[in-house]
């Protein structure tokens, strides 16, 4: 076969298999220096909501109202939104006839097989300034704390939960990376749930709240815009919230939608939590991850997927699997016809 033959179906090949199995996309979750944060402002310059991460044009919040905006504009701090409007959020109830929550019409069994619950902390050294004494502590950060309060309430309520305590410092952007064998490990071991728990960097009046009486710390929930689970991450964040609101008045810090993965591309029930920020008490952020479990189990029940009416959660495409090589089958076998429609549209060319 002449060479150009070769480099064209080579070419084919390359290309086709590019728009099939597109790389990962780099989970993005930079951070800003010590003492800086971003300021997510309306049309008439009001904060909306303020963030210790990188924000960019295109990302979106839900606030606590269920008001929705998106950035626009990023000038300096400030992340300048427009109001979408009002973001429509499951109706949640509890059946006192059945003992069962009801999600939008479905009902999820509070009795019955609990799902494997998988906790991890993607910035190991993240800590909490009023009682850990500083906001970094290199490898044993004061978020193990608050993991095992998450953890051990998660038990008491009969779930089986794996605390996966690996550390993936440094703190930097390529922890994301580092912490994705971490997650893609827990759900191999059998986990259907990933919670990655981290805590922001803003002043504390941003998570701080009271929830049933007592001081605690808001939940804010991170969903990853880069990855083909995204609708189903965004309607598991939505149950959190809405449970959240009708249990828990007072706990939520909304719902950010940010650039990235966030390795929650591995699981459409994997989701990130800021439990407070470095500036409030490890206390109170305890408090409300405490808060937070009894809101997990009433959004994901006792049930499987399949006995709540839902569907089971979608693996990652094996190498070996029957529809990965069928796939690669038909891309060999389109890469062919093209070379072959090649070699014989030039062969004709030369015969004239």
């Amino acid at each position: 076969m002449p060479r150009s033959i070769i480099l064209f179906l080579a070419f084919g090949l390359s290309a086709a298999w590019g728009l099939f199995f597109p790389a990962p996309v780099e989970a993005v979750y930079e951070e800003l220096p010590s003492g800086y944060y971003f300021s997510l402002v309306d049309e008439n310059n009001n904060t909306i909501v303020q963030t210790g991460s990188q924000v960019y044009v295109g990302d979106e919040y839900i606030k606590a109202d269920n008001g929705k905006y998106q950035v626009v504009e990023v000038s300096g701090h400030t992340a300048r939104c427009v109001y979408i409007g009002q973001e429509q959020m499951p109706e949640v109830n509890f059946d006192n006839s059945r003992q069962a929550w009801v999600i939008d019409s479905k009902e999820i069994p509070v009795v019955a097989a609990k799902p494997t619950i998988a906790i991890y902390h993607t910035h190991s050294d993240e800590s909490y300034v009023p009682t850990d004494g500083k906001e970094s502590q290199e490898g044993n950060g004061g978020i193990y704390d608050v993991g095992n309060a998450l953890a051990q309430r998660l038990q008491q309520l009969g779930y089986t939960v794996d605390y996966n305590k690996n550390n993936h410092n440094p703190h930097d952007v390529n922890a994301y990376n580092r912490s994705r064998r971490t997650a893609a490990s827990l759900l191999k071991n059998g986990s259907q749930v990933l919670i990655d728990v981290h805590r922001d960097a803003v002043p504390p009046n941003q998570y701080q709240t009271t929830v049933n009486g007592e001081e605690a710390t808001k939940i804010k929930l991170v969903v990853g815009k880069s990855n083909p689970n995204m609708k189903t991450n965004l309607e598991f964040a939505k149950q959190l919230k809405a449970v959240m609101d009708k249990t828990k008045p007072g706990l939520s810090n909304g719902i950010f939608m940010g650039k990235g993965d966030y390795n929650q591309d591995l699981n459409p029930r994997a989701m990130l939590i800021e439990v407070g920020s470095h500036t409030n008490s490890k206390d109170d952020a305890t408090k409300g991850v405490t808060a937070f479990a009894d809101v997990l189990s009433a959004a994901i029940g006792g049930g499987s997927a399949d006995s709540t009416g839902g569907t089971p959660a979608a693996k990652p495409l094996q190498q070996n699997s029957p529809s990965a090589w069928t796939t690669i089958l038909i891309l060999i076998t389109v890469a062919a016809a093209a070379g072959a429609g090649f070699y014989l549209l030039n062969k004709n060319n030369a015969g004239r």
